[in-house]
């Protein structure tokens, strides 16, 4: 047993039988490895990561292995997911050293924590060209040995070139006429055929579509809204997507989204379901409102905890090998249903004897419709049954804020424009478990499990949650969230501003001299900074404070440097952009004291809501008024439900009739497409 035994992360528990004695990220080790004076290994990753799994049985759990690491190495296990800090800073270490990075993260550090040589999965022995694991341990160890200034002065070269990488900021003008140029860009990459960018594999990247569906937008360009919703259409119909059980797995290995690699987290489920619902709002085709649905009813049912948080992902593997929950031979097919039926679900879900996946089949559907819709719907849920008698996948049960924050947004806003209570319901759940479970003493925390929340909240957390708290505003109206999200927000400037416009990932470093990080991309998920970008400006908006909208633009500047370029890795910065040039338009609408919704006339007139429109919908202005300049004054006309349109610089005299809303967003909010 080794000291990960009384730690709360799935990850390191998973690891907490191995033979090396491995270490959480702490001042024990480092203490340990500078009095000794041994070099530190660090292996980062997280539980749902399957070359994470393939090198921990190959090679942590063996004894020889652990030998020489326990004998000539300080061993540190880092779950990515609880720490991005550390994860950030030794992945561009990575990146530096090789050129790319990926999980599991492996680093050889100084006994003062400075990397010098980093890795991802390697075997335990040496196969070709590619050196094994056991192999590297010991060249390493004789270096340390024989050549220690070398080693030393590798970590000072490497960290100060992290260091300058962090420090280094590029001031951009904000120009909406290189979106153009971006278009372009976005058109040079993408796949005519099967939809998405560049070569397998191939990431959902939902930000990315989202971002076209407003360029389409902006430019006029039908071509822009096509790539979107036909790369949105493949991946609801291939296996990329659970057709069974809903939700959206990591990434497809194909072109085709057909075969996936099988995990699924939580933050992937919040934000294809947004861009469903970009795509829903666009183009009003019904498939993505039952995609938003499907990926949104399986979170809720499988990922949410009792007390209303939601839970990291589930495993890609089970039965000792990746996918078998999900696979299905024609055989097994055919015993749990006739011939008609086997004969309609597999020239629907292209099952074939020989299939399309280690001689099995992985669910694909052929069209977005189908004449047999219902029948269809019964097989599949007759499947589903069967299927949940299998062993499950592992599932990751520690509740992220950040990623928590991001659900709350998607269900916030697809129960307000779908007006389905049980999603608004969910939302504003989760938004209280992080306020009773995460925020203990008033301090925001990242990470909550087993009773414990640990580990304070990143620029990422205060980010995500922030956006969360906005949607969940312009949903219900309560001012309680727009309060919170206010204060997170000058929180949020306190803690991780770094004084020039821009903001680090960290409130301090995880250790001295390493930094803290200051992510401009997308990953995975968006960068914090974007995200922040987005909020200000909203709540610039929403509560007319020029001060934030200033903020927002001295970030748009100081991160805009390379999204012109590399646009499918900005994305969610160009989405802040596109926010930020858009004119400023709100709507009060006011209904009658006795009134608590809008009627379905009113609210047929809201969707799709326009992206340049902020909405409050109250009986009580008063309320609002100290908060919320633009409701300020606003009243019911004749005891009817009364709508007033807002400018930049005026109101639009009151309007009582839907009908005639209808008219007035035609001429001032001609754009057709998001509230968001």
């Amino acid at each position: 047993m080794n000291h990960l035994h009384y730690e709360k992360s799935p990850y390191l528990l998973q690891h907490a039988e191995n033979p090396v004695d491995w270490f959480p990220w702490g001042k024990e080790a480092l203490a340990k490895a500078h009095r000794e004076q041994k070099l530190i290994f660090v292996s980062i990753g997280y539980s749902t990561c399957h070359w994470c799994h393939v090198m921990a049985e190959e090679t942590f759990s063996d004894q020889s292995v652990a030998e020489k690491l326990n004998r000539d190495f300080v061993c540190i296990k880092v779950d990515r997911e609880e720490r991005p800090d550390i994860d950030t800073v030794f992945m561009h270490a990575c990146q530096l050293l090789n050129g790319q990075g990926g999980w599991p993260l492996n680093l050889f550090l100084t006994p003062g924590a400075q990397p010098f040589y980093a890795l991802t999965y390697a075997p335990k022995l040496t196969q070709g060209q590619h050196i094994g694991f056991t192999e590297l341990v010991d060249k390493i160890n004789a270096l340390w040995q024989q050549q220690p200034a070398s080693l030393l002065a590798n970590g000072e070269q490497l960290s100060a070139a992290i260091l300058q990488m962090e420090q280094h900021q590029e001031h951009t003008e904000v120009d909406t006429a290189q979106l153009s140029l971006v278009a372009d860009k976005f058109k040079e990459l993408y796949d005519d055929d099967y939809g998405g960018f560049g070569s397998p594999p191939k990431f959902p990247q939902p930000q990315n579509q989202s971002l076209l569906l407003r360029l389409a937008q902006r430019l006029n360009d039908a071509d822009l809204q096509k790539m979107a919703l036909q790369t949105l259409q493949k991946i609801d119909q291939g296996g990329i997507t659970d057709q069974l059980g809903g939700g959206i797995h990591r990434y497809s290995v194909d072109k085709y989204w057909r075969v996936p690699h099988f995990e699924k987290m939580l933050y992937d489920q919040a934000l294809i379901s947004n861009s469903y619902l970009d795509a829903w709002q666009t183009s009003a085709e019904q498939q993505f409102k039952q995609a938003t649905e499907s990926v949104l009813n399986y979170t809720l049912r499988e990922l949410r905890d009792p007390q209303g948080g939601f839970y990291c992902g589930v495993d890609a593997d089970s039965e000792g090998a990746e996918g078998t929950y999900y696979l299905w031979s024609s055989e097994q097919l055919k015993q749990h249903m006739n011939i008609d039926k086997y004969n309609l679900f597999s020239n629907s879900y292209n099952i074939t004897v020989k299939g399309n996946f280690e001689g099995k089949n992985i669910l694909n559907r052929n069209s977005s419709s189908s004449p047999h819709a219902e029948q269809l719907d019964e097989i599949k849920n007759q499947l589903l049954k069967i299927r949940n008698q299998r062993p499950h996948p592992h599932l990751d049960d520690k509740i992220l804020t950040g990623w928590n924050g991001l659900m709350i947004a998607s269900l916030a806003r697809a129960g307000f424009l779908f007006q389905k209570t049980e999603y608004i319901v969910a939302a504003e759940k989760a938004a209280l478990f992080i306020g009773d479970q995460l925020t203990p003493k008033g301090v925001l925390k990242r990470r909550f499990r087993d009773g414990e929340a640990l580990i304070n909240a990143f620029h990422e957390d205060f980010a995500y949650y922030i956006y969360g708290l906005i949607e969940l505003f312009l949903a219900t109206f309560n001012l309680d969230h727009l309060k919170l999200a206010i204060a997170l927000t000058e929180q949020c400037e306190q803690l991780f501003s770094d004084g020039s416009g821009g903001y680090y990932d960290a409130a301090e470093p995880f250790v001295a001299g390493q930094g803290v990080g200051r992510t401009r991309q997308d990953g995975a998920i968006p960068a914090a900074s974007s995200i922040t970008a987005h909020n200000l400006i909203r709540l610039a908006r929403l509560t007319g404070t020029p001060s934030m909208e200033e903020q927002a633009l001295k970030l748009l500047r100081v991160t805009l440097a390379h999204a012109y370029d590399y646009p499918t890795s900005f994305s969610s910065l160009l989405q802040a952009l596109d926010l930020k040039m858009v004119k400023p338009l709100t709507l009060a609408i006011i209904l009658p004291k006795a009134e608590k919704d809008l009627g379905k006339e009113w609210r047929q007139k809201l969707q799709p809501l326009r992206h340049q429109l902020l909405t409050v919908i109250t009986a009580s202005p008063e309320l609002y008024s100290d908060i919320i300049p633009f409701v300020s004054g606003k009243t019911t006309i004749m005891g009817k439900t009364t709508a007033w349109l807002c400018t930049e610089t005026s109101c639009l005299p009151p309007i009582t009739e839907p009908s005639s809303l209808e008219e007035i967003l035609q001429t001032y909010a001609p754009l057709n497409t998001f509230n968001r």
